[in-house]
């Protein structure tokens, strides 16, 4: 029998996505503005703090820490006056145009997370965790020397929301729903979620201020990747009409075709970011081959795929299968096959030794091998056949035989 190394699922730099950034950025020649720099504080006196729910359950029987609410909720008259966006009267569209007018002069875009490494952590936060890092915080926070407010398509889309909401207007956000990872050969799928340990540390004063004690693993569990372009959208006398800050604007997010609404927690999902246990103790890797109770997982699995799942196609024409290790481990969807190493150890976050054992099998038998299962499952250096062929099959949806597993796995 050999020896197997422990599965160590989540020792990942994933990759953080910064939606929009295909889109074609701004020129860096936007003139500094005349008034008072948006970086000094604001206090919110007739506003209450946010607070935490230690009482209310969440579907799947978890305490949620958080309570969560629209980022873009309407801005303060305070913070209206400073950000210099008061003042604007008329009807609904000139109201609305003059936003966007704001937004022109006193935002500037960066889509790039090498000029600015937190570029998408508002976006991306919210996603999981909606108003932890909501507008009011934002406009504070994310501001430049010369004093412009930068950010991402959703950053305009957010800000420019909670202006219209000040003034009364209805408003929407809609986003391109197309993933970057669909569009984009050079992303993988299998890493586009989850959350990388330097964002994480970005995250924690965050997390830290709120007394919200999330680990590393339930964070990265929960986060998600978020959709290619965000905008804002009004009611103007009964028809919904786009309000786009972003400059430079590509044609291919120029049209209403992928444009869907985006509700402000569409991406909230409490199993995921509550529950513990599923990767090890601490937001430390599992050290020991009971980290992940793999019974639990195949009950799980039993209705695989969750409904609404898409998850991905996999490499054996499988629909529905998990997209990352954090989708299987909610039981979202079947392992996936993949017969490209690079693609088993992405998805693993891990290195595996050799696919011998998925070239033997497959010549023999003419079924596929599912490294990634066989890789959970083999946490120790014996295992029967009892144990292994009825996890095995939960995990994958194959219907491996003893014969198969003694002459070929063993």
């Amino acid at each position: 029998m050999k020896n197997r190394k422990i599965l160590a699922l989540l020792v990942c730099f994933t990759l953080i996505l910064s939606a929009c950034a295909q889109e074609t950025a701004p020129s860096s020649s936007a003139s500094a503005i005349e008034e008072e720099p948006l970086n000094s504080p604001i206090t919110k006196e007739e506003e209450e703090p946010l607070t935490t729910s230690d009482t209310e359950s969440a579907p799947g029987d978890v305490t949620e820490q958080f309570e969560i609410f629209s980022p873009y909720e309407a801005l303060s008259e305070k913070e209206i006056i400073h950000l210099g966006a008061d003042g604007f009267s008329g009807s609904d569209e000139e109201i609305a145009r003059s936003i966007l007018d704001w937004q022109r002069q006193h935002m500037q875009y960066i889509g790039d997370p090498r000029q600015k490494p937190d570029i998408s952590h508002p976006m991306r936060w919210n996603y999981f965790l909606p108003g932890i890092f909501p507008v009011s915080e934002m406009i504070q926070e994310r501001v430049l020397d010369n004093g412009l407010i930068y950010g991402l398509c959703w950053d305009y889309a957010a800000i420019y929301s909670a202006i219209a909401n000040y003034y009364g207007l209805e408003t929407r956000v809609t986003a391109f729903k197309v993933y970057m990872s669909d569009t984009n050969p050079s992303i993988d799928k299998s890493t586009a979620n989850g959350m990388g340990p330097d964002e994480f540390e970005a995250m924690k004063p965050l997390l830290e201020r709120h007394e919200l004690s999330l680990s590393y693993d339930q964070i990265s569990r929960a986060a998600r990747e978020t959709w290619s372009h965000y905008r804002a959208e009004v009611n103007i006398e009964g028809k919904w009409t786009a309000f786009d800050g972003v400059p430079s604007i590509s044609d291919e997010y120029a049209d209403d075709v992928n444009y869907d609404v985006a509700p402000w927690d569409e991406g909230y999902d409490p199993d995921l970011l509550y529950k513990e246990g599923s990767f090890g103790n601490n937001g430390m890797p599992p050290q020991a081959s009971n980290a992940v109770d793999l019974h639990a997982l195949s009950e799980m699995l039993a209705s695989a795929p969750a409904p609404g799942y898409e998850g991905i196609t996999d490499a054996a024409g499988n629909p529905n299968r998990a997209a990352s290790m954090e989708d299987l481990l909610a039981g979202k969807g079947l392992v996936p096959y993949f017969q490209d190493t690079e693609k088993i150890n992405g998805f693993l976050k891990k290195t595996i030794e050799s696919d011998e054992i998925r070239i033997l099998y497959e010549e023999g038998t003419g079924k596929k091998f599912y490294c990634i299962a066989d890789e959970m499952i083999y946490t120790m250096e014996e295992i029967t056949a009892e144990e292994y062929i009825p996890l095995y099959n939960a995990l994958t949806g194959e219907e491996m035989t003893e014969e198969e597993f003694l002459t070929y796995v063993q």
